[in-house]
C-alpha cells in the first residue's frame, strides 16, 4: 500500500461519487460481511458518539465512510476478510488504547495534556502511511458542509477526528493485508 497521489485519488473520489444506490447497497453488505467489527465501529459506534452533539451531522460522517470504503476497494482492491486475521481489530483498538489512557478516570484535562495526547494521537507510528490527500478532503468536505448547518465546533471537531481514525483503520488493515499477503 502507499499514499494516494492527487490523480489516483481523484478517480477513486470520482468512482465513490459515481455508485448508484443499488450498487452502494452491495457495497455496505459485502463489507459487513468482511468486516464486522470495522463496520460497527464506523456505521454505529463513531456515528452515536458524534449523534450525541448533532444527528444529521452523523449520517454526513456515514455518508464519508462509504465514500472511504470506496476509495480504498478502488485504489487497493476487495477488503481485506476479518476471517483471514481475526484479532485484527483487537489489536487496533489496543493501539488507541494505549494512547487515550492518560484520559481514563479524568474529568478535566490541562491543555498540555491534551495537547501531548494530541500528537501522539494524529502521529503516524514507525511504517504506518496515513492518507493525507483523503484526510484533507474529508476535512474540507465536513468545512463544507458545515458552512450551510449551524454545527458546534466541538462536533466538527470530534467528526474530523473519527474520519481521522477510520482512514487511519483503514489504512492499517489494507497495508496488514499486504504484509499477511506477502
Amino acid at each position: 500500500m502507499h499514499e494516494l497521489i492527487e490523480g489516483e485519488l481523484y478517480q477513486a473520489l470520482e468512482y465513490a461519487k459515481s455508485v448508484d444506490q443499488h450498487q452502494g447497497q452491495r457495497i455496505i453488505i459485502q463489507f459487513e460481511i468482511d468486516q464486522p467489527l470495522l463496520s460497527q465501529a464506523i456505521f454505529n459506534a463513531f456515528p452515536s458518539m458524534i449523534a450525541e452533539h448533532n444527528e444529521e451531522l452523523s449520517h454526513f460522517f456515514m455518508d464519508l465512510c462509504f465514500e472511504i470504503i470506496c476509495v480504498y476497494q478502488k485504489a487497493f482492491g476487495s477488503t481485506p476478510r476479518f476471517k483471514d486475521d481475526p484479532t485484527w481489530m483487537e489489536r487496533q483498538a489496543v493501539s488507541f488504547d494505549d494512547i487515550l489512557q492518560p484520559m481514563a478516570g479524568k474529568t478535566k484535562i490541562d491543555a498540555k495534556q491534551s495537547n501531548k495526547m494530541k500528537k501522539l494521537f494524529f502521529q503516524p507510528k514507525e511504517g504506518e502511511i496515513i492518507q493525507h490527500g483523503l484526510v484533507q478532503f474529508l476535512n474540507d468536505s465536513i468545512d463544507d458542509d458545515a458552512q450551510g448547518n449551524n454545527y458546534s465546533k466541538p462536533a466538527i471537531e470530534l467528526t474530523k477526528s473519527m474520519l481521522f481514525v477510520t482512514v487511519r483503520l483503514f489504512s492499517n488493515l489494507y497495508t496488514n493485508h499486504v504484509r499477511l499477503a506477502s
